[in-house]
């Protein structure tokens, strides 16, 4: 009878252990990215894309400090937080654009994609006809964990006239 059981537990125990674990949700299969325009005055126009594994990429264009592309990496980890930020806001369920009737102003496109889906969302004075705060929030997290402000922003500051070469 003794056997019987300790054969059994040790079967029981062999299927545990043998059992698939579920590992971490990787980001690989992510990349987000978000297009600033200029405006009539001296808003920054660059776009900053961020892969699932910490790879980013940046093009600034007009009003920045550093014109033309550049390239640094994130923890992973931090890209997995971005996309929980998604997640959380229903970015997938959003309206594909929120347009002011206004001119003059910086055109913002946040793009994400995972698992081939892709989601954007265009901002031109979003916040005039009803655009959730969530997507402004979104917007400025991307700048925040791609350190665009390194790029985009000259001692601290924004840029008012174009760097010199």
């Amino acid at each position: 009878m003794m056997i019987r059981f300790v054969l059994t537990a040790l079967c029981a125990f062999v299927f545990v252990a043998c059992a698939p674990i579920e590992a971490p949700a990787q980001e690989n299969n992510v990349r987000i990215s978000l297009t600033r325009t200029v405006c009539y005055g001296h808003c920054p126009a660059y776009t900053v894309s961020i892969s699932g594994d910490g790879a980013v990429s940046y093009e600034g264009r007009q009003f920045v400090n550093v014109r033309g592309a550049q390239t640094a990496t994130i923890a992973p980890e931090e890209v997995a937080r971005l996309v929980e930020r998604f997640d959380a806001a229903g970015f997938e369920n959003l309206r594909s654009e929120y347009r002011g009737e206004v001119t003059d102003h910086p055109t913002f496109t946040l793009i994400f994609e995972r698992d081939g889906r892709r989601k954007a969302v265009v901002d031109y004075a979003g916040s005039s006809v009803g655009m959730p705060r969530v997507v402004r929030d979104l917007q400025d997290e991307v700048d925040r964990v791609a350190g665009t402000a390194r790029w985009v922003l000259r001692d601290g500051q924004p840029v008012i006239e174009m760097p010199q070469p």
